[in-house]
């Protein structure tokens, strides 16, 4: 989810700051972020005030996260932890898909094009998708794809 949110905010001209662990920050930069943050090396508090937070962590991270915001700014979470919490601002935070066709038909022409990319890791098949949930499956960074057949 993360790498889709730094291609379409680098889309609309969003300087994108990323998180990530120290091998994944290359990578991480290629799908469009301008400044990737090790978090296991810095805080990410240390980017400074930013318009808009995408936070998939939750806990800690997301409360983390609220004194980052410049005045006006939007925090969103897709944390699950998130959408049983009773912190009013976490509430409004919270983001969960809703079908659209509109937007499903656009992000289509932007795969299409180019302009989004998923970055597939591995394919499996079905009998061996405890090998993807294991961590077993080495190599880049991306996406595994579980087939039936």
């Amino acid at each position: 989810m993360g790498l889709f949110a730094v291609q379409l905010a680098k889309s609309q001209a969003a300087y994108v700051i990323a998180t990530s662990s120290k091998g994944n920050v290359d990578f991480v930069k290629q799908a469009g972020a301008h400044e990737v943050i090790d978090y296991r090396e810095r805080h990410f508090e240390e980017a400074g005030l930013v318009d808009v937070i995408f936070d998939t962590v939750g806990g800690e991270t997301l409360e983390r996260s609220w004194d980052l915001l410049k005045p006006g700014g939007r925090l969103v979470t897709i944390a699950a932890d998130a959408e049983s919490s009773t912190d009013p601002r976490v509430k409004s935070a919270f983001f969960i898909v809703e079908q659209d066709g509109e937007q499903l038909a656009a992000l289509g022409k932007l795969f299409d094009s180019g302009a989004l990319k998923a970055f597939v890791k591995a394919e499996l098949l079905m009998e061996e998708a405890d090998r993807a949930y294991s961590g077993l499956v080495a190599g880049n960074p991306g996406k595994l794809i579980i087939r039936t057949k």
